[in-house]
């Protein structure tokens, strides 16, 4: 990692070097920095020590936002340009007149160094004119998409995926593998062409407040082209995806595509290449639409399952009580990931070649749908190399297969009734059909005619847990073997969903748990 590059991913982190005593460098927080950063801090220390003394302590808001434009470089793509006033117009929004004045005139001069032409008239266009650039009152606005510029040097893979998979992990509690499926879908998105699979990427969760929201917000801010949208019609889909390439990320979809066939229709196409387009007239001529693209699909629930099989599924989960993340600031979160965009495109520049030829080999449990999901993702895990290979097989074989149950009310109220069940019964074990008899007494409780008048079933009551990673086993009881839960399983989902409290029902659980004529 050159010294350039260590100096953006700090600033990407949010990390503050401070000098003691001449030489010793501390950084704050140091949990967010990876092996490959704290390696590149030791290889760059006598640099470090003379730039840190020169360079203030804290900049303004303002300077931060004025610092976009150093980084453009002389005479900057329109594209690039138009992005950076923007963002810059954005962070002024809602400033008094002085404040606007003051940065106006210095943006102004820091273009013109660069060699920008008429850089007054388009400074003013962005902070004085944002409503020309909407159409006519209720036409909406005109998508626009700006690609990073390459980073200027060649990028170590495994160094990127790392930073890529702790920015997640730093704002976001994950499941095992989550991180690292996360950092190579993104890198995914950049590589899209040289590929003839297109993987969706699923985020999954049993309630609200699971991180989805986090996650996607940080898929937006990293990924190629990104475009959220919480609603979307399949004409826009199509035409989107024919005019721009871009990288999808449906929020919601459990409030509009699930009961939406022929929008589904539509995703599903985009899965394999030589599929991926949909045939529809204008005027009177047939024309091909692209569906092909990298797409992000976040909901409450289970995907319908011709989606799911096209997916890798992250069962997102609620953060534990003391499990902590940092908060985002998301009018600043694009700028700061801006060099992990760029350290994207140009490693994938240097190896789209050996990409396309790729042929990794794929863990044996998975099965043919699983392994063509991740077989980009695997390509691109070897080609950077280190420890990349060994971290992408596991959490593809962690992955693999995970689904999460739809109802949002359900699961929960499970969990609860079955921590009360768990806390005084008198064994750590407890057979499938004991627990069904105990949460049949529940009165004020849906699991004593939760289908159609019927009582909960064995399968109905594995599919609930299903969504926690919880499973029946089977268990010990006397001389006699049988289907059940055991208490260790649920340790860490009650930590996860469920307040700390006293059991609510307090019943005689050895009467409860007792099977009919004595049997267990």
């Amino acid at each position: 990692m050159t010294l350039r590059e260590l100096l953006e991913t700090l600033k990407s982190f949010g990390v503050k070097l401070a000098l003691h005593d001449g030489d010793t460098i501390t950084a704050e927080p140091p949990e967010v920095l990876t092996p490959a950063v704290r390696a590149a801090l030791a290889e760059h220390h006598a640099a470090l020590v003379a730039l840190i003394p020169s360079r203030p302590s804290s900049t303004s808001s303002f300077d931060t936002l004025l610092s976009g434009l150093d980084g453009l470089g002389a005479r900057p793509p329109a594209e690039l340009l138009q992005e950076r006033l923007r963002t810059l117009a954005d962070g002024l929004a809602g400033e008094d007149p002085l404040v606007r004045e003051l940065v106006r005139a210095e943006a102004i001069a820091r273009l013109t160094t660069l060699g920008v032409r008429t850089p007054a008239r388009l400074v003013n266009a962005a902070l004085n004119a944002r409503p020309s650039l909407r159409g006519g009152a209720g036409s909406g606005r005109g998508l626009v998409f700006a690609d990073p510029e390459p980073w200027p040097e060649p990028v170590d893979g495994a160094a990127l995926l790392d930073d890529l998979a702790q920015t997640y992990r730093r704002f976001v509690s994950l499941p095992d593998g989550g991180a690292e499926a996360l950092a190579l879908w993104i890198i995914f998105t950049y590589a899209l062409d040289v590929f003839d699979v297109a993987p969706i990427l699923a985020l999954c969760s049993p309630v609200k407040r699971c991180g989805k929201t986090t996650t996607e917000d940080l898929t937006a801010a990293l990924a190629q082209r990104p475009l959220t949208a919480a609603n979307i019609t399949v004409a826009a889909v199509y035409r989107t995806v024919e005019q721009f390439a871009p990288t999808l990320i449906v929020d919601e979809a459990d409030t509009f595509l699930l009961a939406n066939l022929a929008l589904r229709g539509i995703i599903n196409s985009g899965h394999t290449r030589a599929t991926a387009f949909v045939i529809r007239t204008a005027g009177h001529e047939p024309r091909l639409f692209s569906t092909w693209g990298a797409r992000m699909i976040a909901l409450i629930g289970r995907l319908p399952a011709t989606l799911e099989d096209r997916a890798i599924v992250l069962p997102m989960r609620r953060r534990a009580p003391g499990e902590t993340v940092d908060r985002i600031r998301r009018t600043e979160l694009r700028r700061q990931l801006d060099p992990l965009r760029r350290r994207a495109v140009r490693w994938v520049a240097d190896h789209q070649d050996a990409l396309r030829i790729a042929d990794p080999a794929m863990p044996a449990e998975l099965d043919d749908r699983q392994t063509d999901n991740w077989r980009p993702l695997l390509a691109i895990a070897d080609a950077a190399g280190s420890a990349w290979a060994a971290l992408a097989r596991r959490a593809a074989r962690t992955l693999a297969g995970s689904v999460v149950e739809a109802d949002q009310a359900a699961p929960v109220q499970l969990l609860a009734d079955l921590r009360d069940l768990f806390a005084t019964a008198p064994a750590a074990k407890l057979a499938t059909a004991a627990i069904l008899r105990y949460l049949a007494t529940l009165a004020d409780r849906p699991w004593a005619d939760y289908a159609q008048g019927e009582p909960l079933t064995p399968r109905q009551l594995a599919r609930l847990l299903d969504g926690f990673n919880i499973k029946a086993r089977q268990i010990r009881q006397g001389s006699a073997t049988r289907k059940g839960y055991v208490r260790a399983d649920f340790i860490d989902v009650f930590r996860r969903y469920l307040p700390s409290e006293t059991p609510k029902h307090p019943h005689d659980i050895a009467d409860l748990t007792s099977p009919p004529n004595g049997r267990r």
